[in-house]
């Protein structure tokens, strides 16, 4: 009983270590955000060629993916109404599931798969290898030069991102409202501005800078928390996708409690 409650004692510190880890290390890159001196030649090169990785290169495969499943969840929510008899709430419903719920989380979780393992093992290989002591021994500003532009292109990129997403979900309700309640564009264009909200639009802008932060934020964390061996790489990359997704649901959770009050 004393071996299972020390047990439980030593995890307990050891997730508050990290959490109090976790929230300086994001105070710092918050700091270095907000100054002019930050953003200097280099830091906006590598700034655009991380958007371009993160955001641009995956677009087309990335609306494939979200007319698919975009018009699968549409589909399924506008077919649930119909047979609850809560068509006349149609627009109210469509607008909080796609903006509030599905397009900043989905879009968040496409993201994480493809660009949280690839920053999480970059920064992993730099830190065994001591390209980071490297560039620090030349007085180059780790959260400037490498930090800052993929978090930055995290923010830039989901946001942007779960916009598109949000204009294909619209696209696909639209075309299940056309053959299955035979709905004129004009007609449902009508419904979704009647039930669109600023706060619906704030949600989903906030959500989606809030994902993208920490989809960058944690894995180069645990990337700097490497051991030195080629070995802890693997570890450490699984470690910072399992703090990642758990992160992404406590979000979704906190952001759903504060819509309810």
């Amino acid at each position: 009983m004393l071996n299972q409650v020390a047990q439980l004692g030593d995890l307990t510190l050891k997730r508050f270590y990290k959490t109090v880890s976790v929230a300086g290390f994001a105070l710092s890159v918050f700091w270095h955000a907000l100054l002019p001196q930050s953003y200097h030649p280099a830091m906006r090169m590598v700034l655009v060629k991380q958007i371009y990785f993160t955001a641009v290169q995956v677009l087309p495969v990335f609306v494939l993916i979200a007319f698919i499943f975009g018009s699968i969840i549409i589909g399924s929510v506008i077919i649930l109404a119909s047979e609850l008899g809560l068509l006349n709430e149609i627009g109210s419903i469509l607008v909080y599931f796609i903006f509030n719920e599905f397009s900043p989380f989905f879009t968040a979780l496409l993201v994480a798969l493809r660009s949280g393992a690839a920053v999480n093992t970059e920064i992993s290989l730099m830190h065994v290898n001591h390209e980071l002591d490297a560039l620090t021994s030349y007085q180059v500003n780790l959260i400037d030069y490498l930090f800052l532009p993929r978090i930055l292109s995290g923010v830039v990129s989901v946001t942007g991102l779960a916009i598109v997403f949000s204009f294909i979900m619209l696209v696909s309700g639209y075309l299940f409202s056309l053959f299955f309640m035979q709905m004129e564009l004009t007609s449902y264009l009508r419904i979704l501005l009647n039930a669109v909200s600023f706060d619906n639009i704030l949600m989903l802008l906030l959500k989606s800078m809030t994902f993208g932060f920490f989809i960058m934020l944690l894995p180069i964390h645990s990337g700097l928390k490497t051991g030195s061996c080629y070995s802890d790489i693997p570890v450490a990359v699984l470690k910072g996708m399992v703090s990642l997704f758990v992160a992404l649901f406590v979000i979704e959770a906190v952001s759903l409690l504060i819509w309810l009050v």
